[in-house]
């Protein structure tokens, strides 16, 4: 540092630099830096390789001026975003059952298939039986996928009167397929 320039060398804009020479110069201590957390020396490596593709699919690396700092927390929200996957998703082992808490297991057995013929019956004999408003309020919210207000706006009526229509049929079907 000279005495005209204020910035020390340390804290100034990294010049550009290429993918492949931050790969070869930080890839190490981010593998290690990955290894540390995950304890699996292959996730680290499919992470570190995430984070270098989607470096290079930037449209640049000349505005990075913490190379160092800018990888690791790149590194770290990797982390963050593979722990929210992972406990969204049930993990499924090579070896063994795909599904050992059964939670995904939906057997279909003939008592399951008759009481689900038996209850989508009762589903259309309450339908039917419903009044057109109501019984189009439900369809249209349920199926269609409509927000109430949607459907308030499309029929005329009252946004209040849609909600008191759904939570009319709701509780409804709640009683009659128990």
């Amino acid at each position: 540092m000279n005495r005209q320039d204020p910035l020390p060398d340390e804290d100034r804009p990294v010049p550009a630099r290429d993918v492949a020479d931050l790969a070869v110069r930080y890839k190490p201590a981010i593998l290690a830096f990955l290894t540390r957390r995950l304890n699996d020396r292959v996730e680290a490596e499919d992470l570190a390789q995430e984070l270098f593709a989607s470096l290079s699919r930037r449209s640049g690396t000349q505005d990075i001026q913490d190379e160092a700092r800018y990888l690791f927390q790149a590194a770290a929200n990797l982390l963050r975003d593979r722990v929210r996957l992972a406990r969204r998703r049930p993990r499924i082992d090579s070896e063994g059952l795909a599904d050992p808490a059964e939670r995904l297991v939906d057997e279909l057995s003939p008592e399951r298939i008759a009481m689900g013929r038996e209850s989508y019956a009762v589903f259309l004999e309450i339908m039917q039986a419903l009044p057109e408003r109501p019984r189009t309020v439900f369809l249209l919210n349920r199926f269609e996928e409509m927000t109430g207000r949607e459907i308030a706006i499309s029929l005329g009526v009252s946004q209040r009167l849609v909600e008191k229509d759904i939570s009319r049929v709701l509780t409804l079907l709640r009683e009659r397929l128990r």
